[in-house]
């Protein structure tokens, strides 16, 4: 779709300017990958992250979805899919091994089920409000006149409502066991530390982003990308420093060693994700704006309608395997462009945040299901469209609900 856009451009005529900008968007969102790689291969060499995971995992039955949906979600605002293969390996050691490998079938599989549903609902809410997701900034980057603060802390706000629901949704499926008297299994002793120490983390780095961005010319993205790999080698410093031999210059090297081994690895992502930035911009002075701002009117859709659009567009055509930051690069752009009254910056924002945090755990395509999948042992199709089908669908409308709310009362 770059190429072809590419060459459309080309063929029409497009000022080079406008391709240079695509380009720099382009490598913007690559080098974020990257970037964000660093945090993780820091975040593998650091104690605190283990022992949270442990944490998390060994929760009782009355309070694990809480703790396991929350703790992903920390561990997916601060190491992305990393945090989440974390989770997930541990959850699939734990169901198979010590006590509860003695459950009954039935049982082991309900645990597996429910466990692995709280970890991917807690890591999909990142794309509500995360400043350092893929989904926060490729809204920001198609629509440079957005504020993170006009968006961001709604969707962190609506992130509370989601737990609740997910926990509900957990609570009915657990109904049936509860009268079993399964063993009830414990944390390790003091393992509540790590859970506190990664959340202190997630606090710092933001802190950092912010404080950068305030103190120097460089945008919330520019200091972003600057602040992960700083903020990497302090920490990969620190914890090799508190666990000799070796102290921080070997900590330093094994983090970078690590990241330089997976960039490898990385090429479906960093293709995707760069052809997301470079399209929006290569596509619009193809798009012919007013024609098709003729043709909305004309079909009597208003802004509410539109936003729905919006949302729909990106869970239809990620069921169907198109990846949704590209269709929220695209669409967003479009969207910001055609100047429809009522409908802001902001409620397109919050509109594609809305589609692609319900659909993360839904379309059996999306690198999410595909990572959860090879490790429990479940199919994506399984996992997202049977298991969690109902939770993503009541997400959806609450958010809708929410978003209708706010562009009817002129809020947004």
């Amino acid at each position: 779709m770059a190429l072809g856009g590419l060459g459309a451009a080309l063929w029409q005529g497009v000022d080079s300017e406008v391709l240079w900008r695509a380009v720099d968007r382009m490598l913007f969102l690559a080098g974020l990958i990257a970037m964000l790689g660093t945090l993780r291969s820091a975040a593998e060499i650091a104690p605190e992250v283990h022992q949270a995971g442990l944490f998390i995992t060994g929760q009782p039955a009355s309070r694990r979805y809480l703790v396991m949906t929350s703790g992903a979600h920390f561990f997916g605002v601060l190491i992305n899919l990393g945090g989440l293969a974390l989770l997930l390996d541990l959850i699939k050691r734990s169901v198979t091994s010590g006590a509860a490998a003695q459950l009954p079938a039935e049982a082991q599989e309900a645990r597996l089920r429910r466990m692995t549903l709280a970890v991917i609902r807690g890591f999909s809410l990142v794309s509500l409000w995360s400043p350092f997701g893929f989904a926060t900034n490729a809204i920001l980057i198609s629509i440079p006149g957005l504020n993170y603060m006009s968006f961001g802390p709604i969707g962190f706000g609506m992130s509370f409502v989601f737990i609740s629901i997910g926990w509900a949704f957990d609570h009915w499926a657990g109904r049936r066991f509860r009268r079993f008297g399964l063993p009830r299994p414990n944390p390790p002793p003091g393992s509540w530390k790590g859970g506190i120490a990664l959340a202190a983390h997630v606090v710092a780095l933001g802190g950092v982003v912010l404080l950068v961005q305030k103190a120097t010319p460089l945008s919330f993205q520019q200091g972003l990308i600057c602040a992960l790999p700083c903020y990497a080698f302090l920490w990969a410093a620190v914890s090799a420093w508190r666990a000799p031999p070796g102290g921080p210059t070997a900590g330093i090297a094994e983090m970078s060693r690590t990241t330089w081994d997976r960039l490898s690895g990385l090429g479906d992502e960093v293709g995707v994700f760069a052809s997301a930035g470079f399209l929006p911009l290569a596509l619009l002075p193809l798009i012919p704006l007013e024609e098709l701002r003729n043709l909305v009117s004309a079909m009597g859709l208003g802004a509410l309608s539109l936003a729905m659009g919006l949302s729909v567009s990106i869970i239809g055509l990620a069921l169907l395997g198109v990846n949704p930051i590209v269709v929220a690069s695209v669409l967003g752009a479009i969207g910001a462009e055609l100047s429809v009254p009522g409908l802001s910056d902001t409620a397109i924002a919050l509109a594609i945040t809305g589609g692609w945090t319900a659909v993360i755990g839904l379309s059996p395509f999306i690198t999410t299901l595909v990572v959860s999948s090879s490790i429990v042992g479940r199919s994506s199709s399984r996992i997202g469209l049977r298991w969690n089908g109902s939770y993503s669908l009541a997400i959806f409308v609450v958010w809708s609900m929410m978003l209708s709310a706010l562009m009817i009362t002129g809020l947004i």
